[in-house]
Formats: C-alpha cells, structure tokens, sequence
C-alpha cells in the first residue's frame, strides 16, 4: 500500500525553538525510505524557503512502513525544491497519518 496524498502532522523537535506543527500531502513514497512531502505553507531555512519537504528515517534499519499501522516515525528533514538538486537540512521530528 502506497502513503501516496496521505495527510500527515509533523511534530518537531529540534531546533527547539521552532513553534507549532507542520501539515502536508505526501507526493511520492519512495521505497519505504524517503517520503516528499508539500507542505501547507512555505518554511524557511538557512539556504532556502520552500513548500516541499524530504523526510527520512532518522534511525537506521527504519522505514515508513508504521505509518500505515497510524504509528509515529521520527524523521530528519530537508527542505528541496522541485526544479534543482539543492536541499537544506531544517528539522529532526515525528511524522503520523493525520
């Protein structure tokens, strides 16, 4: 089964600064190990402001696969852009299927 326009809550973490949650639409699924994410809005980060979100798997031997059980998987993300292969690294967190 595909995560594929699921809706998803991202909790973050760190910076520990940052305020609220992040929501989105997954994109792609790409094999269990990266989900794209767009997001509702637009966030900004050192290198780059986009609406479009590459989480991974924070730890090793982990996917994506307990999203579909509703579970929580703590994610690194980077924001990307859709058009170059430039990526900025703006979050550790949890993502679930909202």
């Amino acid at each position: 089964m595909s995560l594929q326009g699921q809706t998803v809550r991202i909790i973050v973490s760190e910076p520990w600064d940052w305020e609220g949650n992040l929501f989105g639409k997954i994109l792609s699924d790409r094999g269990g190990n990266k989900l794209l994410v767009q997001l509702t809005k637009p966030i900004s980060g050192k290198k780059l402001t986009s609406d479009l979100i590459e989480l991974t798997p924070r730890y090793e031997k982990t996917n994506f696969k307990p999203l579909l059980h509703f579970y929580s998987v703590t994610v690194g993300g980077a924001l990307v852009t859709a058009d170059t292969d430039e990526f900025d690294y703006v979050i550790i967190g949890s993502v679930t299927i909202d």
